[in-house]
């Protein structure tokens, strides 16, 4: 606290700033929680010229006593050097070995989802994020180490400031027993603390390091991009609540503004039709928050009272709100493990009335949800008024399905990026199977032109669930829903990404995004997505059956690079229907309520998808990441939908077709 404080006056209070710890994100820092620094501070910020400065901030705080202060400065000191070393490569460094363009992608996700704006701010979020994601904004990172030693003998003071070696722009700050003692009631009598540290050393403070763009070695060079994109009628972005377009204008004082029908698709905040943001809607049928609250705190105390009556130790920790349930954080202990409360769950529900879908495990912690006696509707309109998607001349492949229950963040399936390229998708009759495809679908068209991707829809079910989306211009070739055509299509995919590795040789390239970065427009090759819903039904016919898990193998590892991505979808993934060999390429798990822990062990490889409450409530296992992710697909409005592909339809392709 001490730290982030420090740092917070150094920043100034008047700016606005997004707090993360680091161990959080130790996956895709691509080190170990131990090699890393405590705090990042991300601070984006408008320079005089009316461009973006974004500064970050790594902290890497100690608090010792005197006889460790040798070892541990230099303990520190690593931490820090790694994690700044870590940030200016991947930001600053070499854009092919460090894939720059996925960390700014990231930091522009940290930057919507941390930085909180009042609803009366009229600073434009999305327009931060895509300058973050296209690489226009400078950048200024500073790391600093705080060894604070309260048992540093007071004639002998320990305080010092030093550079840290081999890490630009980073310094350790220590400060003995007297300088703490300052520091601390300055924080508590909320007094500068500046002038107690430059005393100790800390003459950088005075400094305002210039910022430098990605790739660049000059300081506060000049942009040689395009400029700042003019204004534009859409609603601004606001993490708490995005505006429709009709709000927007009132704001602005413009006149009544027709609807947006552009001649070609324009990328405007990630949706390449910009008449896609009519369609949102940041409004919310959920009950009054004063109810909600009491009925999370009465079904908190309930819960813990009765975990104490069958002998388990609760000390209820932290307790939330999901679209689904009351997420309960309960302290671990050696009486109270997640074995303990499941073995426990028939005589919670016979006995006092609480249904727990899911006991797992965090740090220290048992996270148990119980069911909500009413379910939160979450609507695809609104959680897609959240969604800048991230969009480049080759589209875009992070599709929205879905909002974490877990700490209400939105669920991407990312099979271009950080998740496996293909995906089985599991659910019994109305557990939500159809509208979490609708919702795939939808993403696909809605963040990418006919152009940059193209979708194959074979459903042997005649496409009853997919009429609305017959007329979409990315369905390449109908709904297929005859056995002859599917695998016909399936061999020609195989056919396809052998083409694409010929072409990939010949402009000297490794996948895709790399071929159409390099060869001219009218040269570039769409991503494609195969969804084959109720494979199931025909894979009882042998000859089809083989056919399938040949191509699926033959996809399983190269299909990637190649822009090809399969996903199939079932009622029962049986042993009978699904052999090994194609589970095994179908790395992405996303199920729905399934009827047996029998059918949630082959599908999900676990136990848990029998016990989800159905209409869209999801247990992912996505590749790349290391829990099981419990999450609620938004319901798709059939007159939406319509809408939708409406819009898609209207809007003529780049080439004027």
């Amino acid at each position: 606290m001490l730290s982030r404080h420090l740092v917070r006056e150094e920043l100034g209070s008047d700016l606005h700033c997004g707090w993360y710890f680091l161990d959080d994100y130790a996956v895709w820092m691509g080190q170990k929680e131990e090699q890393l620094a405590d705090i990042l501070a991300i601070s984006p910020q408008e320079t005089a010229t009316g461009g973006l400065r974004v500064k970050l901030v790594v902290t890497e705080a100690k608090y010792i006593e005197i006889e460790n202060l040798a070892a541990k400065r230099k303990v520190s000191q690593k931490q820090l050097r790694d994690t700044v070393r870590r940030l200016n490569d991947a930001i600053l460094g070499d854009p092919e070995r460090f894939e720059r363009d996925s960390w700014l992608a990231r930091l522009s996700d940290l930057v919507l989802d941390g930085i909180r704006l009042p609803a009366a701010s009229s600073i434009n979020l999305g327009k931060w994020r895509r300058a973050i994601r296209e690489g226009r904004c400078e950048f200024d990172i500073r790391g600093y180490s705080h060894i604070f030693v309260p048992t540093a003998d007071d004639v002998a003071d320990c305080t010092d400031v030093c550079e840290v070696p081999e890490a630009p722009n980073s310094f350790q700050e220590t400060y003995g027993r007297p300088a703490l003692k300052n520091l601390l009631q300055a924080y508590w009598h909320n007094q500068d603390t500046r002038g107690e540290r430059r005393e100790a050393g800390a003459d950088y403070l005075t400094q305002d390091p210039d910022g430098r763009r990605p790739g660049s070695d000059e300081p506060g060079m000049p942009s040689t991009t395009e400029p700042e994109d003019p204004p534009i009628p859409t609603p601004e972005v606001d993490p708490a609540e995005a505006r429709t377009g009709a709000e927007s204008d009132s704001e602005t004082g413009s006149s009544s503004q027709p609807d947006v029908q552009p001649d070609a698709p324009t990328d405007v905040n990630g949706w390449v039709y910009p008449a896609i943001g009519n369609l949102l809607s940041s409004s919310s049928e959920a009950a009054d928050e004063a109810d909600q609250r009491e009925w999370l705190a009465q079904r908190a105390r309930a819960t813990k009272s009765a975990l104490q009556q069958v002998h388990l130790q609760a000390r209820l920790l932290d307790s939330a709100l999901t679209p689904n349930s009351a997420l309960l954080k309960f302290a671990g202990s050696a009486n109270m493990t997640v074995d303990q409360v499941l073995r426990r769950r028939s005589e919670l529900l016979t006995t006092f009335g609480l249904n727990v879908i899911s006991v797992r495990p965090e740090p220290g912690a048992v996270v148990v949800a119980v069911e909500r006696p009413q379910r939160e509707l979450v609507n695809v309109q609104e959680l897609w008024s959240r969604w800048l998607p991230g969009t480049g001349e080759w589209g875009n492949q992070d599709i929205l399905i879905g909002v974490r229950e877990s700490d209400g963040s939105q669920l991407f399936l990312s099979p271009g990026g950080k998740h496996a390229p293909h995906t089985l998708i599991a659910g019994s009759t109305g557990s939500g199977k159809s509208v979490l495809i609708q919702n795939i679908i939808l993403g696909i068209a809605a963040t990418n032109t006919p152009e940059q991707a193209k979708i194959l829809l074979i459903d042997p079910k005649q496409g009853v669930d997919y009429f609305a989306y017959e007329d979409l211009p990315h369905l390449d070739s109908g709904i297929i829903d005859d056995q002859e055509t599917a695998s016909r299509q399936l061999s020609e995919l195989v056919a396809e990404m052998d083409r694409r590795y010929v072409r990939f040789r010949e402009v000297r390239v490794p996948k895709l995004a790399a071929y159409n970065a390099k060869v001219a427009p009218d040269q570039r090759m769409p991503a494609i997505w195969l969804i084959h819903d109720e494979f199931a039904e025909w894979m009882l016919v042998e000859d089809y059956k083989e056919s399938v898990a040949s191509v699926v193998q033959r996809l399983g590892v190269k299909a990637r690079a190649a822009g090809i991505y399969l996903v199939f979808a079932a009622q029962r993934p049986d042993a009978l229907v699904m052999p090994m060999q194609l589970r095994a390429n179908l790395g992405n798990r996303l199920i729905l309520r399934v009827d047996s822990e029998g059918t949630s062990e082959i599908a999900l490889g676990d136990k848990g998808a029998e016990r989800l409450l159905g209409n869209g409530h999801l247990l992912a296992k996505l590749e790349g990441e290391r829990e099981l992710c419990f999450a609620q697909v938004p319901y798709v409005n059939p007159s939406f939908a319509d809408s939708l592909v409406e819009v898609v339809r209207g809007a003529r392709s780049p080439d004027g077709q």
